[in-house]
């Protein structure tokens, strides 16, 4: 039974039919990035699983904007500075991040290095409405200087949030929803409900290469080939005229008049 999309991803992707397609899009390459990374892992053999960090790390937004860059209205925009394409259909922007390698409640996701890329993303985002100690707010999205390719969004763009807990056994609870950054050590407030993302059973199955056929001899065991030779005349036997194996070198000309 297909899972209906709520109101606001409804209204943000344009539709039903959109919401549900980028949402379903969306749990698959997480899915797929989690098989990539555990694979790695596994490949590697060690004992680290730093491998599989970085592999789900840069998996995160690849296979995200792999999975949904043939969407009708896809938008693929990779902030200057930023060496990752995000995605943004309808008015939605979405950012994937692992909070956690645990099972944890997605209310305390905190995002883990407000750098400068996150501070202009989270200018699509809704203000925060916890105020400081000074009576104002500590992170203030309209206060942001954005870099060229943010600031050529479209007005009316949202932040869409997409968070998961990961580790290297499994993916634990992937979620989407938009929330402000409450301050700059990464406090998020949600705005709209994370939701849980439905995930498909398996992960896309990729192109392998066929099988290749062993057993074909090497090259310098293959049969040696067999050179036909042809007599010798009977007239060159009997004139004994010594045997020529190579073409005597023509002498060059020294100048055009030894041609004459």
């Amino acid at each position: 039974m297909e899972i209906a999309a709520s109101a606001w991803a409804r209204e943000l992707f344009n539709g039903e039919e959109t919401a549900r397609e980028v949402r379903d899009r969306i749990g698959q390459a997480l899915v797929d990035m989690q098989a990539n990374a555990r694979s790695s892992q596994q490949e590697a053999d060690v004992s680290s699983t730093q491998v599989h960090g970085v592999a789900r790390y840069r998996g995160a937004f690849e296979r995200v904007s792999e999975k949904l860059a043939d969407l009708p209205g896809a938008q693929l925009v990779k902030p200057n500075g930023f060496q990752f394409d995000l995605v943004r259909i309808g008015n939605g922007l979405l950012y994937p991040f692992c909070f956690s390698k645990k099972d944890s409640n997605v209310r305390t996701a905190r995002i883990q290095n407000v750098w400068s890329v996150i501070r202009e993303l989270f200018a699509f985002a809704p203000p925060s409405e916890q105020a400081d100690l000074f009576g104002g707010y500590a992170f203030n999205p309209g206060a942001v200087e954005l870099r060229p390719k943010l600031a050529a969004l479209p007005k009316g763009t949202r932040l869409v949030l997409v968070p998961f807990a990961c580790n290297a056994a499994g993916l634990l609870k992937p979620y989407w929803g938009v929330a402000a950054l409450a301050d700059e050590s990464g406090t998020l407030e949600w705005v709209i409900d994370p939701e849980p993302l439905p995930l498909p059973d398996a992960p896309t199955s990729k192109l392998t290469i066929p099988q290749q056929p062993t057993g074909h001899p090497g090259f310098d065991e293959g049969e040696q080939p067999i050179v036909a030779l042809a007599p010798r005349p009977d007239t060159e036997r009997k004139l004994d005229i010594p045997l020529v194996s190579e073409v005597a070198p023509l002498e060059p000309l020294t100048n055009e008049n030894n041609a004459n």
